[in-house]
């Protein structure tokens, strides 16, 4: 078996079939050279170690030129097919419909990015909450009418305690963890969607985006909280606010206020969106009840403690002339593509 012969054998090879019945003939399982190594065993020991070591070199060889004739052929295999399938890149370029956000995200990221540029951490919390988190915690007893099913969305799912897990129905039920969890001082910004079991309409849904704002100190005073208001709402749309504050009772805030923004739209002349008014209930803010402060473990008499709730969803309406919010929810592509 000469090696010379059988590596011109491979060179001159030029077809993937004639390359395979190589490898089958000689480096296969049954392979010529493995026949080869059976009639050692008749020859003395000099002539056995020469014969293996000649065997073994050949069959060295011819399975690194195997390799090589192989990868010339895949790579032929490549470039042909790229020349039969070849891309022009000056093609023109389907025109595809463009993606983009919804009116609430783009809104939703527009207002964390004015918070974190005034040094607020951005948090996120649970759609599934328990009825500690939803009520108890934030001083709302399990009498008040707003844990019933009628207001409330109940899961079948049960806490250890075997009462049900509920749908947070406002973004409030995270203070007490976010307090503990980070403990003070604190400013964070909450936006999420929260649930209501209630009847829609053209300013209602049962699923609407909330933005919370709480900020825990010492040395902080309504006067603070007031002005940044008016600088948070001059931003949001793109336009002096004057706001006004109106008492208001909730059971989880001492003292509570229901804040009014100056019109964007008609600028003191009156119009449909502000019913002549001049002014839009856009959001509520409040002090937290020193009840709420010690349930997280904080002492009243020390701490400070202004927080807001905005509904983004009104917000947007707003700011884009959005006539119903159910557009938000409904799925409506017309509606989508219409931004």
């Amino acid at each position: 078996m000469d090696k010379n012969t059988l590596l011109s054998e491979l060179s001159n090879i030029n077809s993937d079939t004639d390359l395979q019945e190589f490898y089958q003939k000689y480096l296969g399982k049954k392979w010529s050279i493995a026949e080869e190594y059976k009639t050692m065993w008749n020859l003395d020991p000099e002539e056995r170690k020469t014969k293996w070591q000649f065997l073994t070199e050949l069959k060295n060889e011819l399975e690194a030129a195997y390799k090589v004739k192989e990868n010339d052929f895949r790579m032929s295999r490549i470039n042909e097919s790229l020349n039969q399938e070849i891309i022009d890149i000056t093609t023109p370029w389907l025109n595809l419909d463009k993606w983009h956000y919804t009116l609430i995200t783009k809104t939703r990221r527009d207002v964390e990015e004015m918070f974190k540029a005034m040094w607020f951490h951005i948090e996120y919390w649970h759609d599934i909450v328990s009825k500690y988190e939803n009520f108890v915690a934030v001083n709302i007893p399990l009498t008040h009418p707003a844990t019933e099913m009628h207001d409330t969305f109940y899961l079948e799912e049960k806490q250890t305690s075997w009462e049900n897990f509920i749908l947070r129905t406002h973004t409030s039920s995270m203070q007490n963890m976010l307090i503990k969890k980070y403990w003070t001082p604190l400013k964070v910004v909450v936006p999420s969607k929260v649930y209501r079991y209630e009847s829609t309409d053209a300013s209602h849904d049962t699923v609407f985006w909330q933005i919370e704002w709480m900020i825990i100190d010492k040395d902080i005073s309504i006067a603070n909280f007031k002005q940044t208001m008016a600088d948070i709402l001059s931003w949001i749309f793109s336009t002096e606010i004057k706001i006004r504050m109106r008492p208001a009772f909730f059971p989880f805030v001492e003292p509570g206020f229901e804040i009014d923004a100056s019109c964007p739209i008609c600028k003191w002349d009156g119009c449909s969106l502000c019913k002549q008014t001049w002014w839009i209930e856009i959001l509520w803010a409040w002090m937290i009840h020193p009840n709420v402060l010690k349930e997280a473990g904080l002492n009243p008499e020390e701490y400070k403690w202004f927080a807001f709730w905005m509904w983004l969803t009104r917000l947007v309406a707003i700011r884009y002339w959005i006539k119903d919010v159910r557009l938000f929810t409904n799925w409506d592509l017309r509606f989508v593509k219409s931004f």
